[in-house]
């Protein structure tokens, strides 16, 4: 035995397992996306803490997501509320930087009680693979167990409430590989009503695609978040939806 195996021999020992042992002593088997985790920072839980105080007005839709939906209450958005949110009572539930593991713990430490609203509309997941803003980047599989996770709360505290999932919306002024892994986990997710019926998946991704199939700047000026009339886009073309789900 040379002095190089002799080595890791007496490291092995030390540790007390076997070399096949510790090659597995390690491994994690939790999914980073479907844990449950709280941000420090005091703006968020003060905008948790909001969101929960909305929950008296006893909503007939509420929106789970990130700053996407949170953009929603700008001034100069009122179009869209007036047009499509008044009527449901509907409660927001965006916050900005949210990913997936951060959704799961608001949905856990009361964004869900003493209400029972008949549609959750769930837009998550982007802030997962932004690799500019995060360190960590899910791969399609984690993300899309995070998003199961997700709806899978939401089944278990509302199981009167109908779940529209959205795909997570195209990103990035050209071709590029954080586009690649939305298209992966929205082709998981699109799948996910057969898991639950109360699921119905809704891919709204052309609206914002330009003749090219790229992103167009009109509608997501810095090809991320949509503008006013992005947003009136993405609820006219919902609205079909919700209006069956709300009649059932």
């Amino acid at each position: 035995m040379n002095k190089t195996n002799l080595l890791f021999l007496v490291l092995i020992l030390s540790l007390g397992c076997t070399p096949k042992e510790n090659a597995t002593a390690f491994k994690i088997d939790e999914n980073p996306a479907a844990l449950a985790v709280k941000k420090e920072g005091g703006w968020w839980n003060d905008r948790h803490q909001n969101i929960i105080s909305k929950l008296s007005s006893n909503p007939e839709m509420i929106l789970i997501g990130n700053s996407i939906f949170q953009s929603l209450n700008g001034e100069d958005h009122q179009e869209v509320w007036e047009k499509y949110l008044d009527q449901y009572r509907t409660v927001n539930m965006g916050i900005a930087g949210d990913r997936t593991e951060n959704v799961i713990w608001r949905l856990q430490n009361g964004a869900l009680d003493n209400i029972q609203p008949k549609v959750a509309l769930i837009l998550i997941g982007t802030n997962n693979i932004d690799g500019n803003h995060f360190v960590n980047i899910n791969t399609p599989e984690e993300l899309a167990g995070g998003i199961w996770r997700i709806c899978e709360i939401v089944n278990e505290k509302l199981p009167g409430t109908k779940i529209i999932l959205m795909g997570i919306l195209p990103y990035g002024k050209r071709p590029n590989h954080r586009n690649n892994i939305i298209k992966a986990t929205n082709g998981l997710i699109s799948k996910f009503h057969k898991k639950s019926p109360a699921i119905h998946y809704a891919d709204i991704a052309p609206v914002y695609l330009n003749r090219k199939g790229v992103v167009s700047k009109d509608l997501m000026p810095d090809f991320l978040h949509p503008n006013v009339e992005g947003l009136l886009l993405m609820f006219d073309a919902l609205d079909d939806d919700i209006a069956r789900l709300m009649a059932e």
